[in-house]
């Protein structure tokens, strides 16, 4: 079984967000199906079932990232809508700084390794 470890303790920053949140926390656990008692034991834990962080975090409307990097991180998408399967779709994505420059390094480091197998192509790339 995996678990998930951070710097703070899971279970109690989980209750706090939920707190924050104004969430009633035996409606989560009638959507995560486990009784409000095991829930409430989850919530004093330090570590949990990484797939049990993921389907609170996605009751509660916050990222699992949350539980892995070093400060607060906030992701939310909202104004998603489709006219159809082939339709048009917009949302709008809010993210945190850090994240913001990990995503740019990531797009940097993939740049660079399409650029090296286009060389060894025999290709060049027009950026």
């Amino acid at each position: 079984m995996f678990y998930c470890f951070r710097m703070k303790k899971i279970g109690p920053e989980l209750d706090r967000i939920i707190a924050d949140k104004g969430i009633i926390k035996k409606n989560v656990a009638e959507k995560l199906g486990i009784t409000p008692t095991y829930f409430s034991r989850l919530l004093k834990s330090d570590s949990m079932d990484c797939q049990m962080l993921e389907n609170i975090c996605v009751i509660i409307g916050v990222s699992p990232a949350l539980f892995f990097d070093g400060g607060e991180t906030t992701i939310s998408v909202g104004g998603a809508n489709a006219s159809s399967i082939l339709g048009n779709a917009n949302a709008q994505v809010n993210i945190t700084q850090g994240e913001a420059q990990a995503l740019r390094e990531l797009l940097a480091e993939k740049e660079r390794t399409i650029q090296i197998l286009l060389e060894k192509s025999g290709q060049k790339r027009d950026k």
